[in-house]
């Protein structure tokens, strides 16, 4: 089969290789003019148009050529005395756009609205499945570095012939409705590494098809120009028609209007009449700040009735005026097969990791694979940054990079845990240790460690020890023993399920307990879109607190719990890639379930309590066209017994005077542990309206709304003792406007360290009785682009 693909390429090359080529650069920056339309032999029905590169085709019977492209001066060449395969385009100074046209006159707006009514037919992710093989090829180039004198002329010759970074990949992927989807890493080739575990691949960074009503670049989402009301929205100029047999080609020009609330594209969309689809489009992301991104697709009929991404094509500008740094990436897809039969077997639950073969394709594999032969640059690249790989040996430090990815550093036999290095809580202060953990080079897929970390407010040391086991398969499944001589905050679970290296919630925590703790539990994914966790654990626990627990009238201080955990969660429509051996989640606005159960085992190595604890959260957002982005979470728990305060519901709050900071998913004017309860339900929810007021200038401030609320309750509460709490058995109620990034500090040239602030209210029957106590001023802080 790999010959046989080898010589098809071969054979389509050898084809094409006998009609000229030519490619259209603009005069000034020597790049490729995308989508130019060309005419053969001033027949306006015959012709065609350049792709992403500015490459074009003409048969033998072609003598003459008519090239046009929006902005820029005509040409007419007689190709049988024209000598270059290169032809150059100047621009010219077009007076167009000064026309004002009013909606109802708007030509363009007939056409976007076609292309609107017809996004479901044309979306080529509407199909049932298809497959196709991908031609990757990414650099990293940079220009205008402010550069020391005594190493300008060096470097200066090193960034004209030579890119900082080069990778080819050959994929194949295979797309199955609604939401299957899989890469399979045929070939990749990096410059400087001589195996690397890693593979970038163009679909990553921009979308497949340029049909979803948000266009989502670098996490932000910019509002598609044919989506629907976008003529209200974008100013759209009809620049051309183009005959080809019964079809016609409208360009068209697209930028936000000037009033605009939301993030916007700018550039040109090419739309045929055949089913009004996308035939190929030029957009960039408009007043983007110290990062700009642009994107070019275009599309191919595939079988006479559908429209199929040929070429996808990004490039990333970070930075602005001195000192820009380029990612660019190419794109060339080929082999589609649409209709497919595939079924859900025929995709893998857990993204596989790249084959080792994959590297080892020798030059000839190459040869026949690329579009096109490496030009002078890329290919001194490649001997350049190949000589530097090896002397720094990239290769290790590509694996540094799968283990810091983990929060590892790697040393010769052991991984230094970066999480246990320092941390920070209102109860221990300032906390600092250290954690050893075995790795491969004394065990594979078996690692067994240490933490021990000293509070220098408590003056104690905590420490603990663990076994972990990663199990070899195609599914992920993972295990771990534990004993801990450490602090829980009240309220927290044994079995917390975040994956965050870093939660800025830790550092109010207060109100501790101390635990002796053996534990075991297991982390599976077995099924597709759902992570299950099964633990056990047995606790000493000492309260660090003034309290007192009356269990059948008898006052317990110090106690003993057992507890047997199951946890679900559900990420809807999960997106999985495998990068440095890693399986990382894409980030979503799809919801995200979570379901945890405890049960207290009384008289298991002694335990005292008997109890069945559930918790539930959904986390999910949406955008409003025009309007901006909803976040909420539903935030529910039950318990069905009574047992000590540090098992029960507490820590929703999150105001507290050392650190005003606005908390995600927790009440803003609520103190830690005012509250405490064995039923609850929370509502959280946050409105960004975005730039509301204006998306230009220096000072463009994100104007967020806060809503949230909570309910709970607390049976026996005669039991718990000494410790002062409330009981919200009537809704707690508060509201808050938050404005992000009021004050944006330029960060190293590529973006902004954005500083914001936000004030808070408290209402209802939870009201404090001083008004001016209501009110919570916080600050915010964020990194931005813009």
């Amino acid at each position: 089969m790999k010959k046989l693909f080898v010589l098809l390429v071969f054979l389509a090359l050898k084809s094409y290789s006998q009609n000229s080529t030519f490619t259209i650069l603009d005069f000034e920056t020597r790049t490729p003019v995308a989508f130019a339309n060309i005419i053969f032999n001033n027949d306006i029905y015959s012709g065609t148009i350049s792709d992403i590169d500015g490459v074009f085709g003409v048969s033998n019977e072609v003598t003459t050529i008519t090239i046009s492209y929006v902005g820029y001066e005509s040409k007419v060449l007689d190709i049988s005395t024209f000598n270059s395969k290169t032809i150059f385009l100047k621009q010219s100074i077009s007076t167009l756009d000064e026309v004002v046209i009013t909606n109802s006159e708007n030509p363009a707006h007939r056409i976007i609205r076609n292309a609107v009514a017809n996004k479901e037919l044309n979306n080529p992710e509407n199909l049932n499945s298809f497959t196709y093989t991908s031609y990757d090829k990414i650099f990293v180039d940079a220009e205008d570095l402010e550069i020391k004198q005594d190493t300008l002329n060096e470097v200066d010759h090193f960034l004209e012939s030579s890119y900082l970074f080069i990778t080819e990949t050959v994929a194949q992927r295979k797309y199955l409705k609604p939401r299957y989807s899989e890469d399979s890493i045929i070939a990749t080739k990096t410059s400087g590494f001589k195996s690397p575990n890693f593979a970038f691949l163009a679909n990553t960074i921009q979308p497949f098809s340029f049909y979803d009503d948000y266009i989502t670049l670098f996490e932000t989402d910019y509002l598609n120009p044919i989506s629907k009301g976008s003529t209200k929205k974008y100013k759209f100029r009809l620049k051309e028609e183009y005959l080809r047999g019964k079809d016609t080609i409208f360009a068209i020009s697209f930028e936000p209007n000037s009033n605009r609330n939301f993030e916007g594209l700018k550039g040109l969309i090419y739309i045929n009449s055949n089913n009004y689809a996308v035939q190929s489009v030029d957009a960039t992301t408009y007043n983007s700040g110290k990062i700009t991104t642009s994107i070019q697709q275009k599309y191919k009929l595939i079988n006479d009735n559908h429209w199929f991404p040929e070429q996808l094509n990004f490039q990333i500008n970070i930075g602005e005026n001195v000192g820009i740094f380029k990612y660019v990436g190419k794109s060339y897809l080929s082999n589609v097969e649409l209709d497919v039969p595939l079924t859900k077997k025929d995709f893998a639950v857990i993204p596989k990791g790249m084959d080792k073969e994959a590297v080892k394709k020798d030059v000839g594999f190459w040869t026949e694979i690329r579009q096109d032969s490496l030009s002078k640059k890329e290919n001194r690249t490649y001997v350049f940054i190949d000589s530097i790989g090896e002397t720094a040996n990239f290769d290790k430090i590509a694996t540094i990079s799968e283990d810091l990815a983990k929060g590892r550093v790697p040393f010769k036999y052991v991984d230094l845990d970066l999480t246990k290095i320092v941390s920070y809580n209102q109860y221990e202060g300032l906390r600092l240790g250290a954690g050893v953990y075995t790795n491969d080079d004394i065990f594979n897929h078996v690692s067994i460690g240490g933490f021990a970390g000293y509070g220098f407010k408590d003056h104690e040391w905590k420490y603990g020890g663990e076994l972990l086991i990663d199990f070899p398969s195609n599914k992920d499944i993972k295990m771990s023993f534990k004993y801990e001589n450490n602090l829980k905050e009240t309220g927290r679970s044994y079995f917390n399920n975040s994956t965050k290296l870093f939660n800025p919630r830790n550092m109010i925590a207060e109100q501790m307990d101390n635990i002796k703790a053996f534990s075991f539990k297991t982390y599976m994914k077995v099924y597709r879109n759902i992570d299950w966790t099964i633990g056990f654990n047995t606790a000493s626990i000492t309260p660090l607190y003034d309290y007192q627990f009356l269990d059948n009238n008898r006052p317990v201080t110090k106690y003993k719990n057992t507890e047997i955990n199951l946890g679900i969660r559900y990420f809807v429509n999960e997106k999985l890639t495998n990068m440095f051996n890693t399986i990382t989640r894409l980030e979503s606005d799809d919801p995200i379930f979570n379901l945890s159960y405890s049960r207290g085992l009384a008289n298991v190595f002694e335990s005292d309590f008997n109890y069945n604890k559930i918790r539930f959260t959904m986390d999910d957002s949406f955008k409003t066209k025009g309007l901006g982005k909803t976040t909420y979470r539903i935030d529910a728990g039950y318990i069905d017994a009574s047992i000590p305060y540090g098992q029960l519901f507490t820590g929703e709050g999150s105001n507290n005077k050392n650190f005003p900071y606005v908390f995600e998913n927790h009440f803003q004017t609520l103190d830690p542990y005012e509250f405490v309860s064995d039923k609850y339900v929370h509502l959280f929810t946050n409105h960004n309206f975005g730039m509301l007021f204006n998306n230009k200038g220096r000072i463009t401030p994100e104007v967020v709304l806060h809503n949230n609320i909570g309910i709970g309750n607390l049976s026996e509460a005669k039991n718990h003792q000494i410790i002062p709490f409330g009981i919200k058995d009537k809704a707690f109620l508060e509201t808050g406007l938050e404005l992000r990034n009021i004050l944006k500090i330029n960060y190293l040239n590529v973006g902004y360290l954005g500083m914001g602030a936000g004030v808070f209210y408290r209402y209802g029957d939870n009201r404090l009785p001083d008004s001016k106590d209501n009110y919570v001023f916080k600050f915010a802080a964020s990194f931005t682009f813009k």
